[in-house]
């Protein structure tokens, strides 16, 4: 909503100049008293219904023999002739066309022959009032919302917080017998922990009256009236202090720091405060600073003070701070840490059917559910794991979520509930698969598949022993001592020996899970998939894939073809091949675009095959390298604040997080989607 600024008073002050003239011997014990006003006015959130401007004062002057003297004077200038020399005791008050007192002041002046100059200053603002403040939001974005507001006196003698009861996307503040004066309003929006918005405003106070007034913390409702506050000095000669370096508005680039300034045109460094304030949140309180905005909508707000009375302005300017430059590229969002989100150690990732996010710790060995609120997450459920966990995945029929647990090497099945946030109908078996004719023993699971059409139905869990399996995990139950039942771990039948592919530690899966690629260090590498309900691997081996550390499936040339890039020191791997003739290296591309050692350990594509991104933990990095054949061309280089681990993109590809290894952080990157 629009919020309507008025003008206020900042300060009153009231000089009495006591001239004395000494005409003659009859009168030197009287002299004339020449009585001058001035005024000041700002803007702000005030009562609507009073005039806050001073139209006539009233004085109180007591003699020095007790003697109670009343002037009204509407005139800026106002002279007493014949007061009489010694003490007075004199009062000032300053009231408008309504005869409301809206400041006062008072002072003891002795009036003699060398002092003859008396100030009284109106510093006293008189009375108590109300505030009726009403904040709204669209209800639909915020799910869980809470209201935080700080309400504060300029001087300080008034420090308050208040969560208001919320109604429909909406709260009010409302006080009650507040000292006359001039305050903040500093409130923050949160969905669950998460701040999701916030703003600060000035505020009046006026004896009697009620400042009422609707803020608006949707970030992209434009402000009536940005970056401007008309502030006037002590002679009344009006100053516009201008916000400079960014207009409202506008849309800047996201994690580019941008200088701003308060340019406040007449009013000095010593006679102006200033609190700069970034989504309700206090930043600086210099007349130059800086700002690096995430990407996402923001409110930048600013509160002046100078030093008289009452003299407290505020404006605003929003603007959007978007994922510019390389499409595809992403750029740093927001930082998780650990808290209400478990992270630590070891962390998985993947994004579930519903577009949140789980979470899974070593550390912790816990299983976080959370939401995208804004630039953060917002955590909805917490399940116990019990186990370390060394792979995800949240599997492509939808609610099924597959772990694979390295402590005692057991695969566990979990049915994902939308409605509650929840892992439930856990399924965990260790060491046995059970084909229908005799049992099997495995040692290992190296990876966890995508349901593809070689296992319709289920899903597939790759490698163990010396065997490259898929296996089904549809029957899987907690118990695994009858072979060849239902309830057990059953072996769907597509079955590869490669008794020389033993240790295939380095795994790949595409999206539909009918692609796979397999690699170790050793250089020896495979490739599988489901041709006409038929899984098909072929083997090779190539001293260029010694020492390979990551692999991803690239998009493949045909309906009989495989091809995937291998991460070998500082170069790409690229190796291609029919599963029907076999497959083989077809090309190496060189990536030090900059020099350094990338020490690449783990690699994905985007979800529609454009592009490849590899973490590296040399430079703690993620490069973009666009797909093109049998080759990968570089795009671009984001330098992260963690050792990268894992990464996951939600379904939509405008997100990716990236865990870190033995961290505490999640990074929330954004991504531009936009084409080129």
């Amino acid at each position: 909503m629009k919020r309507q600024k008025l003008n206020s008073i900042l300060a009153i002050v009231l000089i009495l100049s006591l001239a004395l003239f000494i005409s003659c011997e009859a009168k030197k014990n009287t002299a004339d008293m020449r009585i001058t006003m001035e005024k000041e006015v700002s803007r702000t959130y005030t009562p609507t219904d009073v005039n806050l401007s001073i139209t006539n004062y009233e004085l109180t002057c007591t003699s020095p023999s007790n003697e109670i003297f009343k002037y009204t004077t509407k005139r800026n200038t106002f002279i007493l002739e014949g007061v009489a020399l010694g003490e007075w005791n004199i009062k000032a008050d300053g009231k408008n066309d309504n005869g409301t007192v809206l400041v006062s002041g008072s002072t003891t002046f002795n009036l003699n022959d060398t002092n003859t100059n008396a100030t009284v200053i109106l510093n006293e603002l008189k009375g108590t009032g109300n505030v009726s403040l009403t904040y709204s939001w669209n209800s639909s974005l915020v799910k869980s919302p809470k209201l935080v507001i700080t309400f504060k006196g300029v001087d300080n003698t008034e420090n308050r917080t208040i969560e208001p009861p919320i109604s429909s996307g909406a709260a009010v503040l409302s006080l009650e017998g507040i000292p006359a004066g001039s305050y903040t309003s500093n409130a923050i929006l949160y969905d669950g922990s998460v701040q999701v918005s916030g703003a600060i405003d000035a505020v009046r106070v006026v004896d009697a009256k009620t400042t009422a007034g609707s803020i608006s913390l949707n970030l992209d409702d434009a402000p009536a009236i940005a970056g401007h506050i008309t502030l006037e000095n002590k002679v009344g000669t009006p100053v516009n202090c201008v916000i400079t370096g960014i207009e409202n508005g506008q849309v800047l680039t996201a994690q580019k720091k941008y200088d701003i300034e308060l340019d406040t045109q007449g009013i000095s460094a010593e006679d102006i405060t200033i609190q700069w304030y970034l989504d309700g949140k206090f930043i600086s309180s210099d007349k130059k600073t800086s700002i690096t905005p995430v990407p996402g909508m923001h409110r930048l707000d600013i509160i002046a003070n100078t030093k008289m009375l009452g003299s407290t302005g505020s404006t605003q300017i929003n603007f959007e701070a978007a994922v510019l430059g390389v499409t595809g590229q992403p750029v740093l969002a927001g930082v998780i840490e650990n808290g209400d989100i478990k992270i630590g150690g070891r962390t998985n990732i993947d994004f579930l059917p519903d577009g949140k996010l789980l979470i899974v710790s070593d550390t912790y060995q816990t299983a976080s559910i959370c939401s995208i609120v804004r630039n953060s997450l917002k955590l909805e459920n917490s399940v116990a794991i019990n186990k370390a966990i060394k792979k995800i995945r949240v599997l492509n029929t939808g609610n099924i979520v597959a772990m694979i647990s390295d402590s005692d090497n057991s695969a566990l099945r979990w049915t994902y509930d939308k409605n509650t946030c929840s892992l439930i109908n856990l399924v965990n078996c260790a060491g046995n698969i059970y084909p229908h004719t005799a049992a099997l023993k495995f040692d290992r699971i190296y990876d966890i598949v995508h349901p593809g059409s070689w296992v319709t139905g289920s899903f597939g869990v790759i490698g163990y022993g010396d065997e490259v399996t898929a296996i089904s995990l549809r029957h899987l139950t907690n118990s695994n001592t009858t072979p060849g039942s239902s309830d057990n771990f059953v072996r769907s039948g597509r079955t590869v020996n490669y008794g020389s592919l033993i240790d295939y530690s380095i795994t790949a899966s595409s999206d539909d899970g009918d692609c796979i690629g397999y690699v170790n260090p050793e250089g020896k590498a495979a490739g599988s998939k489901a041709i006409n309900g038929t899984l098909k691997t072929k083997a090779f081996e190539d001293s260029r894939l010694v020492g390979a550390s990551a692999i991803a499936i690239m998009n493949s040339p045909d309906t009989e073809s495989i091809r995937y890039a291998v991460a070998v020191g500082d170069s790409f791997v690229i190796c291609k091949g029919n599963l029907n003739s076999g497959l083989s290296v077809v090309g190496t591309v060189s990536r030090t675009e900059d020099g350094s050692s990338l020490n690449t350990n783990y690699m994905f594509t985007d979800k529609k095959g454009t592009y490849l991104y590899a973490l590296n933990t040399g430079d703690n990095s993620i490069s973009q390298y666009l797909m093109e054949d049998d080759s990968l061309t570089f795009v671009a280089k984001t330098d992260l604040e963690i050792t990268p681990q894992r990464a996951a993109i939600s379904n939509s590809g405008v997100y990716m997080f990236i865990t870190g290894n033995d961290s505490s952080k999640i990074l929330m990157m954004k991504i531009n989607t936009q084409s080129e």
